[in-house]
């Protein structure tokens, strides 16, 4: 069936969350619900996404200044134009009113006022425009992050219920969680058990990337031994951070509100980043928490908050990165960390890398 006006404002309120919360969940439902609305709203996706390639340059501070400078520049390209009517008026060739006062061609002023006015109005349209433009592409990026962590919750799902997970995507208490990149046999990295999606085709790599996540990319399967790999080639393919599969998590599979993942955790954003599957890792630098590493936010989204994915398949964009007290990029009463930590049991939230 055609979808009416009002079911189209319902998908785009839904897609950039910029409508009524009622709104949003009716255009949700209908999603859900109908064919015609899944296609637009897919639609809407592939095609709003790819200006997330595009970089955002803000309004520069001295826009006035700038346009006053080509206001002077439009003049004088004006008068270059009009040099007959220009001599004619530095000569004294002028008007003259009943009163015996100078007054400049009609032309000439007509033509300044037009180009401030223009002028005006530009400055006006970019006051407006520009913060609107810029919270329609955070509203974007947001929900395509969102979209990027169900379609991984169904995956994992799928993945579960086909096949045991290897041991190898298990990080036992002293093993390093950070080492993305490395390919031996013994797990390295918390992102093992991502790659699997991966590598046995239940997800493709750009799922892993936040569109928010700057200079990421995901992995290029045609350059690569996809048989000999045994994790992400490199950080940078990567955008999100998992809660530790360990044994002091394997409970949590029953806590259906519990969060298994979410966008890049902040506190280990300079650890070493592998270019590529042929370079030496470098060592982890220990990290001691202060108050900016206790307060930032992911980089994914910066200044605005995180997604998080829970147990059940829903998502939710938290403004603060703490949940029910639990910060959940940190462990609780833990303030230097070497890379080989795991939860402190199983209700602390700990999602790396």
């Amino acid at each position: 069936m055609m979808l009416s006006k009002e079911q189209q404002q319902l998908i785009l309120d839904f897609y950039f969350r910029c409508g009524p919360d009622e709104d949003i969940r009716q255009g949700r439902d209908l999603i859900a619900a109908s064919p015609e609305a899944a296609r637009l709203y897919t639609s809407l996706e592939e095609t709003l996404t790819d200006l997330d390639s595009i970089k955002y340059e803000p309004c520069p501070d001295n826009l006035v200044e700038l346009t006053v400078a080509r206001l002077k520049l439009a003049a004088s390209a004006q008068n270059a134009a009009s040099q007959v009517a220009l001599e004619g008026l530095l000569a004294g060739h002028v008007e003259k009113t009943s009163a015996g006062v100078l007054k400049a061609p009609r032309s000439f002023l007509r033509s300044f006022f037009e180009i401030a006015a223009s002028a005006a109005a530009v400055i006006l349209i970019a006051g407006l425009l520009f913060p609107a433009l810029s919270n329609m592409r955070a509203y974007s990026r947001r929900a395509a992050c969102t979209n990027n962590m169900r379609l991984t919750s169904q995956a994992m799902t799928r993945f579960a219920s086909d096949t045991q997970p290897p041991s190898q995507s298990r990080i036992n208490p002293g093993d390093p969680w950070w080492k993305i990149g490395d390919q031996g046999r013994e797990s390295q990295s918390n992102t093992r058990f991502a790659w699997l999606l991966i590598k046995n085709d239940y997800l493709k790599p750009k799922v892993f990337i936040c569109p928010g996540h700057i200079n990421a990319a995901p992995v290029d399967l045609k350059s690569l031994p996809m048989d000999s790999l045994m994790d992400f080639p490199s950080r940078q393919n990567i955008s999100y951070s998992f809660m530790i599969m360990c044994d002091k998590t394997a409970s949590m599979q029953g806590k259906g509100k519990r969060i298994v993942m979410s966008d890049r955790n902040p506190v280990f954003s300079s650890i070493p980043c592998r270019p590529s599957v042929y370079d030496k890792l470098n060592e982890f630098e220990k990290v001691l928490l202060n108050d900016q590493l206790r307060f930032m936010s992911t980089p994914n989204h910066p200044d605005r908050g995180q997604n998080v994915l829970k147990c059940d398949g829903s998502v939710q964009f938290l403004r603060v990165r703490t949940y029910n007290g639990d910060d959940i990029f940190t462990i609780r009463n833990v303030d230097a960390y070497t890379g080989t930590e795991t939860p402190a049991d199983d209700n602390d939230i700990f999602l790396v890398p």
